[in-house]
């Protein structure tokens, strides 16, 4: 009698779990597919399950494609989205432009910075061109890195260098400005600081192509940064979300640190919804506390400053903990003024 009690309990068990994993795939097949493509620096966001169990709690599955953010405009068919997602309110712009949009959201935003090694950052402070903040972290003097590469100096003619003895000339690794919203950004800050006009824009090709093959998204870059470290670059310029995410998920290369960009600009990522669909995936990032508390877990800095602190008092960045708050933020540029210099640089750069 006890076995056949026994083998009614396992027999009512396996039904039950059976008709769970039918529940839930009947589940997953009621869910609405909206598809996007987005900044390659947001794939892990989105890669992230506990984002997907939470857009699934509003019934929606999201599919991406990650690409660089000003590429979306110009080489992307966007009449295969719902929506797109690039790195900044200029490239939504550009995007808005190629095709008409239902609405805009903008949930979230992150600072250029430099992703480097403490090493390095010891070897610029010795020239001058680097220095902690009275918070601790790390920050660049972009006039003075702007003006070693005006200079041709080379990494093996800094004075002491043990740490990167390379005959490679100082410049900050970036992407293709005429691709990815990061080197767009970073043309128009070295613009800003070089003085403008005709020979601050010669300089500002030469930052460009002085560094030889340049990738087409922010992600690639730093990528490599992770995998083969100094081998790659000393200096790579990076979203501050992408090495915060980086340092939550334990990848960091040995010595890691983030050099703040002095001045930076936040560049606020900036979904873009040509339809119904699309508006729902923007409405609920921009608005749903679980997605905005796991935007702010990969380092993406949202409206609730306490949730990104605790973040980034995790992250290793030279023995300091990365700042809450940035002090030396410049407001981004016009969507008009970018327009017309990745045009000029892109008629320049292109072979």
């Amino acid at each position: 009698m006890k076995r056949r009690l026994w083998i009614i309990v396992a027999t009512v068990v396996v039904l039950a779990v059976v008709g769970a994993g039918i529940g839930w795939h009947l589940g997953m097949d009621r869910l609405d597919t909206v598809r996007g493509v987005v900044g390659s620096e947001k794939a892990a966001f989105f890669a992230d399950q506990r984002v997907k169990d939470a857009l699934a709690s509003h019934g929606l599955r999201v599919e991406i494609d990650p690409r660089g953010s000003r590429e979306m405009a110009t080489t992307v068919p966007l009449d295969r989205y719902d929506f797109a997602f690039p790195g900044s309110e200029q490239s939504a712009e550009q995007v808005k432009r190629a095709r008409a949009a239902t609405g805009t959201y903008t949930p979230f935003w992150s600072p250029l910075a430099v992703a480097t090694f403490t090493p390095i950052a010891d070897l610029l402070a010795a020239e001058g061109v680097a220095s902690r903040a009275s918070e601790g972290h790390w920050v660049l003097d972009f006039g003075k890195v702007l003006d070693l590469a005006r200079r041709d100096v080379r990494w093996d003619q800094l004075e002491g260098n043990v740490a990167y003895p390379a005959r490679r000339d100082v410049l900050v690794t970036t992407t293709h400005p005429g691709d990815s919203n990061s080197a767009g950004v970073y043309a128009w800050l070295a613009l800003q600081q070089l003085g403008g006009g005709a020979k601050a824009l010669d300089e500002v090709v030469k930052l460009f192509t002085d560094q030889g093959g340049l990738e087409r998204s922010t992600e690639d870059p730093f990528e490599k940064y992770l995998s083969q470290g100094l081998n790659y670059a000393p200096l790579v310029l990076v979203y501050e979300a992408q090495y915060v995410d980086a340092g939550q998920a334990g990848t960091l290369p040995p010595n890691a640190t983030l050099v703040y960009l002095s001045p930076t600009t936040p560049s606020a990522h900036t979904v873009v919804a040509f339809d119904g669909a699309g508006d729902e995936v923007g409405r609920l990032l921009a608005n749903d506390p679980e997605l905005l508390r796991l935007a702010a877990e990969h380092g993406f800095r949202t409206a609730d400053e306490a949730a990104i602190a605790s973040v980034l008092a995790r992250v290793p960045a030279g023995g300091a903990a990365l700042p809450a708050k940035l002090t030396d933020i410049v407001p981004a540029p016009a969507p008009e003024v970018v327009d017309s210099l990745l045009a000029t640089l892109d008629q320049r750069l292109r072979p």
